[in-house]
C-alpha cells in the first residue's frame, strides 16, 4: 500500500516539476537591488520529493548504481564543506537544501521500484500547462502572475524581460511556467529525446495520435522559446542518435517516421511565422544579441578573479554573483551574473576538489552509458548526455537555480536507468 501510495505521489510531483510554487522566507540582495540568487525559500515539489524518498524507506540498487550513488555522496560531502568556509553561508545554504533535494530526486529515480516509462509519461504531460502559457505569452506579448505556478507578471515591453528585437518589435520569448526561457528550452529539449524513446512502445492508433500531437506540440513550442543553447543541445544530441543507429544498424520503428515528418513540419510552420525572430537570435549586429555576446565574453574575462580568490575550496555555494559584488562593488545589478558555463560556476563555487568530485560522479554515469551504447536504450542514453553537457557548457541554471537542477538530476537518472536498469 505504501509502495503504490509512493509511487503515485512520486508520479505528481514529476508532473509539477515545472511548476515553480515556493515558500520565500527572506529575499536577498545585491547591489541594492532583490536578486533571484539572493532567494531564501524552499519549493513545494522539493517537499513532494522528500516525502517519496522518506516513504521507499530503504531503497533498492544494482550494484553499478550503488558506485556511482558514492561517488555522489562524495560530492555532497565537498559541497558542504565548502559551505563551511564561505563568506555567504545564508545563500549557500538554501541552495544546498536544493542540491540534497536534486540527490533525492536522483535517487528515487534510479530506484529500481520506479517504473521509467510512466515517470516519462508523467514529466510530458506536466509540460503541457508550461506550453500553453508559452504561446499565450508569445502571441499577445504578455501573461498574469500566479502564485499557485510560481511565476511573475511577463511584459514584452518591460525591461529586463527576455525578448527578441527585431524591425517589427520586440517579441516575448515564452516562459511558460520557467524562470527564464532558456530552462524552459531544456526541458523542452530533454522532453523531445523522452518522446522519441516512447515512440519505441507506442501501440494503437490512440498512442500514436497523442505521440504526433506530442512530437507537433514540443517542437513548434522550442522555436519560441528563442534558446539557442537548447536548439544546439538537442540538434547535437539527435545527430549522435542517428549516427549511432546508422552505425549498429538499428532500424527505427515504423510509427517513428510519421511522428517525426509531423514534429518537423510543425517546426517548419513555426519558423515560417517567426522567421525573423529566430534569424534576429544570430545577428551580432542587432542590439539585444550584441549585449548578450559581450554579458557572456565578459562573464570568462571576470572568472578568474573569483576562481583564484579560493581556488581550491571554492567561493561557496550559490555565491558566485556575490563574489563579484564583493569584488567590484558599485555596479548595476544585472551585471552580476553566474558564468553561463555550468562546469565552470561549480569550479569557481566549489574549487578544485569539488569539481574533482563533480567530475568523478559524471564520470561514473558517462562509462555506463558507453559501456551500453550498442543497446537502444544505451544509443539515447549517450544521446541525452550530449544534448545536457552542450547546455551546461552555455548556460549556468543547471546548477544556479532549482529547476536546473531538477533538470540535472532528472537527465542524469535516466541515463542510468537507460544505461543499467530495464524501464
Amino acid at each position: 500500500m505504501i509502495g503504490k501510495f509512493s509511487n503515485g505521489l512520486f508520479l505528481l510531483a514529476v508532473f509539477f516539476l515545472p511548476w515553480q510554487t515556493q515558500v520565500i522566507l527572506a529575499e536577498g540582495s545585491v547591489s541594492g537591488e532583490l536578486s533571484a540568487y539572493a532567494v531564501l525559500g524552499v519549493y513545494v515539489i522539493e517537499a513532494m520529493i522528500l516525502f517519496v524518498f522518506l516513504l521507499r524507506m530503504r531503497s533498492r540498487y544494482e550494484t553499478e548504481i550503488r558506485q556511482t550513488n558514492k561517488a555522489l555522496y562524495l560530492f555532497l560531502a565537498a559541497a558542504f564543506f565548502s559551505l563551511s568556509l564561505s563568506r555567504f553561508s545564508s545563500v549557500g545554504w538554501f541552495h544546498l537544501i536544493h542540491v540534497v533535494s536534486a540527490t533525492m530526486l536522483f535517487f528515487v529515480m534510479t530506484d529500481e521500484r520506479t517504473r521509467l516509462k510512466s515517470v516519462l509519461i508523467a514529466f510530458l504531460f506536466g509540460l503541457i500547462v508550461p506550453i500553453s502559457i508559452g504561446w499565450v505569452q508569445v502571441l499577445t506579448g504578455g501573461s498574469p502572475d500566479s502564485t499557485l505556478l510560481g511565476i511573475a507578471a511577463k511584459d514584452a515591453e518591460t525591461l529586463g524581460v527576455a525578448v527578441v528585437e527585431t524591425v517589427a518589435g520586440r517579441t516575448l520569448r515564452a516562459y511558460g511556467t520557467f524562470p527564464h526561457p532558456n530552462i524552459f528550452g531544456g526541458y523542452l529539449a530533454v522532453g523531445v529525446i523522452a518522446l522519441a524513446w516512447l515512440t519505441r512502445f507506442a501501440k494503437g492508433k490512440r498512442e500514436l495520435v497523442g505521440i504526433l500531437l506530442g512530437a507537433g506540440l514540443l517542437g513548434s513550442i522550442l522555436i519560441i522559446t528563442f534558446s539557442r543553447s537548447a536548439w544546439l543541445g538537442l540538434l547535437m544530441g539527435l545527430i549522435v542518435l542517428i549516427v549511432f543507429m546508422l552505425k549498429q544498424k538499428k532500424i527505427p520503428p515504423r510509427h517513428a517516421l510519421p511522428v517525426m515528418s509531423f514534429g518537423f513540419i510543425c517546426v517548419l510552420a513555426t519558423l515560417f511565422v517567426f522567421h525573423s525572430e529566430v534569424f534576429a537570435r544570430f545577428n551580432p549586429n542587432l542590439r539585444l544579441e550584441a549585449i548578450s555576446i559581450e554579458e557572456r565574453t565578459s562573464q570568462y574575462q571576470t572568472f578568474g578573479s573569483v576562481f583564484f580568490s579560493s581556488p581550491i575550496f571554492g567561493v561557496g555555494p550559490n555565491a558566485y554573483t556575490f563574489t563579484l559584488a564583493d569584488q567590484d562593488p558599485g555596479q548595476p545589478a544585472w551585471s552580476y551574473q553566474p558564468i553561463h558555463n555550468t562546469l565552470l560556476l561549480i569550479l569557481a563555487e566549489l574549487g578544485v576538489i569539488g569539481f574533482f568530485f563533480f567530475a568523478l560522479f559524471v564520470g561514473c554515469i558517462s562509462r555506463m552509458s558507453l559501456m551500453s551504447v550498442r543497446t537502444p536504450n544505451g544509443m539515447f542514453a549517450v544521446a541525452l548526455g550530449v544534448s545536457l553537457t552542450v547546455i551546461a557548457l552555455f548556460d549556468h541554471y543547471l546548477w544556479s537555480l532549482w529547476p536546473g537542477l531538477a533538470l540535472t538530476a532528472f537527465v542524469l537518472a535516466i541515463i542510468v536507468r537507460w544505461s543499467k536498469v530495464e524501464s
